[in-house]
């Protein structure tokens, strides 16, 4: 059978990766996949490529000139110069997340191959870096032979800030390898806050799932203070393993501390396994970040039963078409009358999440998702 040859061009050792490729040499015997990484690669990731290109873009002579455009896209077409000699083999270079270095690595593909390029929107990249260059973004895209979104909204204010005509947009959703782990765990809420050490007699809240600040702890917090009485109920669990900073990691511990509630923090390397008993151990999580595509850990928290209280400004209709429950808050200074409501009848909205496992599995398993991203090596 001859294979036909995709190069990725990524983060070798982002789980998403990984486990794309892993299930898409699954479904698509006939493909040999190598990746363009910018990272340098882990020995674990490697397993998962035929070939491995690196360049090293997170240099200091790099992190001086990006703010020039001229010069930056020498310097990038220059790291590149040896690489694209080789992309002519590629039925497909396929980029995961339009930052501005790899947004020049599609207009050298266009200038000297004849290779087609499909462009994977993973969200930051449309809603942070795109504002950091609005042409380099937009002419990358128009450059892109596909692109692919993970939820309507995305798709439908892409066409709107670009008033884009082509017909050449397509949704294709990333499936939640943790979702197999949590299959496997059979046990109980309190089973698992008994196996964290986690107290038994109080509702366990999370909050967020990184130390980024989007995720705008410190105005959650706030919102907290008006639920004081309510300190010998809950106690919060703060996952921080990764995002942020020292500084604003300090003020929010300091914030944290001000507050009479019990709780827990997560800064330190976590397995596969403590992630997934974190998940089915908690029963709130407040999920009220900025922007995102299409939540992973939210989906694992629904799976697991938690009350799930996010956004409306967050795209999450396709869960809602699933019949997937979860409460919405329009603006932050809502969260506190809705925790409440939440709290008094916590057993009520905890039955309204009984048929959230099944409609997540359906959703987000690779195996159901799989197929539309192999079809676009047609």
């Amino acid at each position: 059978m001859s294979k036909k040859r995709i190069l990725i061009v990524g983060n070798a050792n982002h789980s998403l990766i990984t486990n794309y490729v892993k299930w898409l040499k699954k479904t698509r015997r006939d493909l040999e996949i190598d990746i363009l990484t910018d990272r340098l690669i882990k020995n674990s990731a490697r397993v998962y490529y035929n070939n491995v290109y690196y360049i090293n873009f997170y240099n200091l002579l790099y992190s001086i000139i990006q703010r020039i455009p001229g010069i930056r896209a020498l310097y990038a077409s220059y790291l590149y110069s040896n690489i694209i000699k080789e992309v002519s083999k590629y039925e497909f270079v396929h980029i995961h997340f339009l930052s501005m270095h790899f947004s020049y690595f599609i207009f050298l593909v266009k200038k000297y191959t004849n290779t087609k390029v499909i462009t994977t929107i993973w969200g930051s990249d449309f809603s942070h870096h795109y504002y950091k260059d609005k042409k380099l973004f937009k002419t990358a895209c128009s450059l892109s032979d596909k692109i692919t979104f993970a939820n309507k909204k995305k798709r439908e204010k892409f066409i709107e800030k670009f008033q884009w005509k082509k017909d050449n947009l397509l949704l294709c959703r990333f499936g939640l390898a943790p979702l197999e782990i949590l299959k496997e765990i059979n046990i109980t809420k309190e089973e698992a806050k008994k196996k964290l050490g986690w107290d038994h007699n109080k509702i366990a809240v999370t909050i967020g799932y990184n130390l980024n600040p989007l995720q705008q702890h410190l105005k959650i917090l706030q919102e907290l203070n008006s639920l004081k009485e309510y300190h010998k109920d809950i106690e919060l669990i703060l996952p921080l393993t990764y995002g942020g900073n020292k500084a604003y990691k300090r003020k929010l511990l300091k914030t944290l501390n001000k507050l009479p509630f019990n709780y827990r923090i997560y800064d330190e390397y976590l397995s596969d396994y403590t992630v997934s008993l974190i998940r089915k151990a908690s029963q709130i999580m407040i999920q009220l970040q900025k922007t995102d595509q299409f939540s992973g850990s939210m989906q694992e928290h629904l799976y697991t039963r938690n009350v799930v209280i996010t956004g409306s400004w967050l795209p999450y209709q396709t869960m809602k078409d699933y019949g997937i429950n979860f409460l919405e808050v329009e603006r932050i200074d809502q969260l506190s009358g809705t925790l409440i409501q939440v709290l008094k009848n916590y057993n009520n909205y905890h039955k309204d999440t009984s048929a959230n496992p099944a409609a997540v599995l359906e959703l987000s398993l690779w195996e159901k998702n799989i197929s539309n991203w192999a079809q676009l090596y047609e």
